[in-house]
């Protein structure tokens, strides 16, 4: 899949609960990929700055012209990489491998099953014999598109 591609898919999923995504990379080129159980992110600045920080706080960038870290001034290139004080470790790499990285660890998180509405509706029935009661249930479910209103589904079972 084409770099580009990649990104906007990336950007465009629909994720589960935990990951959240802040800004909208269609109009304004910028947006953030949070998963908000680890605090692994990605995120896309003006189209040109691409970032990707694991869980472990190691950070993969793509190469500004300019980075001020600990008060001095880094001109970094492709394969470098920069401790800051707080251990967290920056490695500066290309656009593309910023999102395979991100796109291979988001795609675990895709929700198959948004958009699915699902209703539950049942009827209970009593039979009693003699000094006996049973109830019997009966559950029908109603799936509902959010996507394609037109599209119904049942599902009966005794």
């Amino acid at each position: 899949m084409q770099t580009q591609e990649l990104l906007q898919n990336l950007l465009t999923q629909k994720y589960i609960k935990s990951i959240v995504i802040e800004g909208n990379y269609m109009t304004n080129k910028s947006a953030v990929l949070l998963d908000s159980q680890n605090g692994t992110v990605f995120s896309v600045s003006a189209d040109f700055l691409f970032y990707f920080k694991d869980k472990s706080n190691n950070g993969w960038l793509t190469i500004p012209e300019e980075l001020i870290l600990n008060g001095k001034k880094y001109y970094p290139q492709l394969g470098d990489s920069i401790t800051k004080n707080d251990g967290t470790t920056y490695y500066f790499t290309t656009k593309e491998a910023v999102i395979e990285m991100a796109s291979s660890y988001f795609k675990k998180f895709i929700d198959p099953h948004y958009g699915i509405q699902t209703i539950v509706h049942g009827l209970s029935f009593f039979e009693n014999i003699d000094d006996k009661s049973d109830i019997y249930w009966v559950i029908f479910q109603k799936f509902k598109s959010r996507k394609h209103q037109q599209i119904e589904a049942f599902v009966s079972s005794n």
